[in-house]
């Protein structure tokens, strides 16, 4: 029987890489393509391609050749700096991706984008899948996600769009390693009032199962919601975090608008003299970290059903990862 072809963008990335995993033991034949040159993922064929090269649609073409779907998972993750090239960089990549299927017979097209395209500075329950998109978003990475749903949302073949928030898992440089290192050098400082604050978790197993599902269910199309389905404290996760790896941490606190002034004296000299360097606190982190965000995910549960595993097991999996690279 000859195996589904599934491209993957992106296959070395935190994400891509569980991906790969998941597709392969599902019985998909994986096409990877990244522009690393250390082969992080395991799949059945790889295609070294920057995609911001002037030649990556038509090597795009030619990889996506008998793909039954892709899942586009590559892109620039930023969360400080000149959003106008993340911007920029971000969607002609993801635009690269779309003509290129669309001339390679429109494979079903999975795109992964992220929750934050729907934050604002307030409190957020339940957010709907079709929930309005603000006019701006906060920070150039979501704004640039939000532009590449724009142009997803125009392919003339099935596609679907995934959001996820606050994924954990190994492979993760973005979400607890940050913390971890704050709490390790002693900087570390509680922010807005004790267990405030709360969000939906995802972990990467399930985050690659869904993508995963998504490339099987062409039917499946439009925005979902994707977490795993148990909201938490934010503070209550990094003290489970810091337990499990026999952290100390102090119980100095500080308020929003404290955290917000020391973020923005923090950020705007390096965005004078260094953009490229994340300053030890930004605005958005404040944001993420003292405002609940939750997901409401009726379509995901329609479509795409629960996730493959409990959030325990997926937090064990993070914090051992973790645990192993201490």
């Amino acid at each position: 029987m000859t195996k589904r072809t599934l491209l993957l963008t992106g296959c070395d990335g935190f994400i891509g890489q569980h991906v790969a995993k998941a597709a392969r033991r599902d019985g998909w034949r994986v096409v990877g393509v990244s522009r690393s040159q250390g082969a992080a993922a395991e799949v059945d064929e790889r295609v070294r391609l920057d995609l911001n090269a002037g030649d990556a649609e038509e090597r795009l073409v030619a990889a996506m050749e008998g793909a039954a779907a892709v899942v586009h998972a590559a892109a620039r993750v930023q969360l400080f700096g000149r959003a106008a090239p993340l911007i920029q960089e971000n969607l002609d990549v993801t635009s690269k991706v779309l003509r290129a299927a669309t001339r390679a017979g429109q494979p079903r097209m999975v795109f992964l984008s992220s929750a934050s395209v729907l934050f604002e500075r307030r409190e957020q329950r339940e957010l709907k899948e079709d929930a309005p998109l603000p006019a701006r978003c906060l920070g150039g990475y979501a704004e640039s996600k939000k532009r590449c749903e724009e142009a997803v949302s125009a392919y003339a073949g099935s596609a679907a769009i995934l959001r996820p928030q606050a994924v954990i898992g190994p492979g993760d440089r973005t979400l607890l390693p940050p913390v971890l290192e704050a709490a390790r050098s002693g900087s570390w400082r509680w922010m807005g009032r004790r267990n405030g604050a709360e969000t939906d978790l995802m972990s990467a197993g399930n985050l690659a199962e869904y993508c995963i599902r998504a490339a099987e269910r062409p039917a499946a199309t439009g925005v979902f919601h994707l977490s795993d389905g148990e909201s938490l404290s934010i503070e209550a996760l990094f003290r489970q975090v810091f337990s499990a790896l026999y952290l100390r941490v102090g119980e100095k606190r500080l308020s929003r608008p404290i955290a917000k002034l020391i973020a923005a004296t923090c950020e705007w000299p390096l965005r004078l003299i260094a953009p490229r360097r994340e300053p030890l606190l930004t605005d958005f982190a404040v944001e993420v970290l003292t405002r609940t965000r939750t997901l409401d995910r009726t379509r995901t549960l329609r479509w795409l059903g629960p996730p493959a595993a409990p959030l325990a097991e997926g937090l064990d999996a993070a914090i051992a990862a973790l645990r192993g690279s201490a």
